[in-house]
């Protein structure tokens, strides 16, 4: 039996362990936090550090692994395209395309150079003139995800106070403009640098407006569609791109869509399985068949001819305290998918702004109202801690 290395074991890369086995592979997951609940359905796991090269070297060759493939994490990613080219194993793309492609910033300025639609930017230093600044204004780090460090500000005095902490968890800083519109997340797969697969999702947010809690399928009007495929295309070819996954968040506004955010490496929080409900296609399948051997055979013929309505829904606390139970309203009961359950009963929540209790998947096809009101629908009991 072929070997695969995962670069994580969070709850995040269950899809990639599960479609991997069902390929046929022994999983091994790489991983040192204790609440990694990928952990447990690999066939085999360590708890170490996945940014230790040299130890997961050594892994590679102790175990004798085959492929090794990134998790859901911009760290995981690079560090395996790092090494898949410095082994020749698998299929990604060269490591200064990857770097530049997972660095908001140099990405960016490739798009503001390239006349790729995005919001405009300029790089923060300690002497750019914040005077000049025209305000609604987002501050973000060119190196995290998950909405961290990103803030958006409509003062100068605000704006210092804001730089002043996203230096604390990045040393690269970008203002970029700020554009209100419709947040969507268009993942694609690049076959010969042409879009061969779609799927559009619209995402929500809950009491954090930079944390996505919530995310079903949508459409957009046939000529914002065509300029989002001409620009992923065009982005293809100038870099070059590899078959496989692409996801991007995108801003629609007036019918332009502007690109906010791309990875190479899966969508978290088991984005995958909201594909794979809505379309019937292999999404996480094609994933592990495009990092490892670069071919991408049949998974998407499966696609259902009609869309089902499923959400995904992030299940989140609205206080701090001990956590006591999922409370889910009977009308939704019975249409219920799947749950996972990310921390156990009596969890002390101590940042509930960024915490997640749970993931579930509701079958929405003939309650569109449930989007407006899953928050509702799915509440979270806290007792305070008195402690």
């Amino acid at each position: 039996m072929k070997k695969i290395l995962i670069l994580g074991g969070s709850h995040r890369d269950i899809p990639l362990i599960k479609a991997s086995q069902d390929l046929g592979y022994f999983v091994i997951t790489l991983g040192n936090k204790d609440y990694y609940l990928g952990h447990n359905y690999s066939n085999k796991a360590y708890k170490i550090n996945f940014n230790d090269l040299n130890m997961v070297k050594k892994i590679i060759d102790d175990e004798n692994i085959d492929y090794i493939l990134p998790g859901s994490g911009e760290e995981s990613y690079l560090n395996t395209v790092k090494l898949a080219h410095e082994l020749n194993i698998g299929n990604f793309d060269i490591p200064e395309v990857a770097n530049l492609i997972h660095n908001k910033w140099k990405f960016k300025e490739f798009c503001l150079k390239n006349d790729i639609s995005t919001p405009k930017g300029e790089f923060y230093t300690t002497q750019t003139n914040l005077e000049k600044i025209n305000f609604p204004i987002v501050v973000k780090p060119t190196n995290l995800s998950g909405g961290r460090g990103v803030e958006i500000v409509y003062s100068k005095e605000t704006l210092k106070k804001s730089l002043e902490e996203s230096t604390k968890v990045s040393n690269e800083i970008f203002l970029e403009e700020f554009i209100e519109g419709k947040l969507i997340a268009y993942s694609i797969f690049l076959k010969n640098k042409k879009i061969i697969y779609g799927f559009i999702g619209e995402d929500k947010t809950y009491l954090n407006k930079y944390l996505i809690a919530s995310a079903f399928p949508c459409e957009v009007k046939e000529e914002t569609l065509q300029k989002m495929k001409y620009d992923i295309e065009k982005i293809a070819k100038l870099l070059n791109l590899v078959d496989g996954m692409f996801h991007l968040q995108i801003m629609i506004k007036d019918d332009i869509p502007y690109i906010i955010d791309v990875t190479r490496r899966i969508p978290g929080d088991l984005y995958p399985y909201l594909i794979e409900y809505c379309d019937g296609v292999e999404y996480s399948k094609a994933v592990v068949k495009a990092y490892t051997k670069g071919v991408i055979d049949d998974e998407f013929d499966t696609k259902y001819e009609k869309q089902n309505f499923i959400i995904r829904h992030c299940v989140m606390p609205n206080k701090n305290g001990i956590y006591k139970n999922i409370v889910i309203d009977d009308s939704i009961k019975d249409k219920i998918l799947y749950r996972l359950d990310l921390v156990e009963k009596d969890y002390v929540i101590e940042d509930y702004f960024h915490t997640q209790i749970a993931i579930i998947f509701i079958d929405a096809s003939n309650n569109n109202l449930i989007v407006e009101n899953v928050n509702d629908l799915i509440q979270v009991e806290v007792e305070e801690d008195k402690l």
